[in-house]
């Protein structure tokens, strides 16, 4: 296997776009897919959208890859702080591996670039996140290295909440990679 972590270029904008489509409904359109669901994935994740992402100075997209085929992504952005942390800190808005590629230790090396990345940033920020309460496979990834339950919020869709897990990082990016021996 070739992997290669290497940050976004325009180039990825499309691969990016159908990673996270394919990602976000095996994740979440647990029941099928109804309209909400695909007008959400449709809408949200275009190439255009990614390559928005991409080239925003506010965001950081690495992604995975193997032999030029995306295998997964980080995005990480700069101007959202956690609510209710004291330390500087780094929203990972997305950590994104395709399905029939987990478990095999690509998440944490994912999530390994992007605490090195962070660890680079002023003030070597807190990485912090939302999961879905409901998706106990990532909350035991995200346990396994190193983060914690710090708080809830709720993601809308269709007008319904639907409660998320807020998880931090337990020390800034320096002392959480030398814990988690990654």
């Amino acid at each position: 296997m070739e992997l290669e972590i290497r940050p976004a270029g325009p180039g990825d904008a499309a691969s990016l776009a159908a990673l996270s489509i394919q990602v976000w409904l095996s994740t979440y359109a647990i029941d099928g897919i109804r309209q909400a669901l695909a007008d959400y994935v449709l809408t949200e994740f275009t190439p255009e959208k990614m390559a928005a992402l991409i080239a925003d100075p506010a965001r950081q997209l690495l992604v995975m890859e193997n032999n030029g085929h995306l295998l997964g992504y980080a995005q990480l952005k700069l101007d959202e702080t956690c609510a209710g942390c004291d330390d500087p800190s780094l929203e990972m808005e997305r950590l994104y591996l395709v399905e029939s590629h987990t478990g095999q230790g690509l998440g944490r090396r994912l999530m390994a670039a992007a605490r090195q990345w962070a660890a680079a940033q002023p003030g070597q920020p807190r990485l912090w996140l939302r999961v879905w309460h409901g998706n106990e496979r990532a909350i035991a990834f995200y346990r396994r290295i190193g983060m914690a339950v710090h708080g809830e919020t709720h993601f809308e869709l269709e007008g319904a909440k639907h409660l998320n897990y807020v998880m931090l990082d337990p020390a800034p990016v320096g002392a959480a990679l030398a814990a988690a021996d990654v």
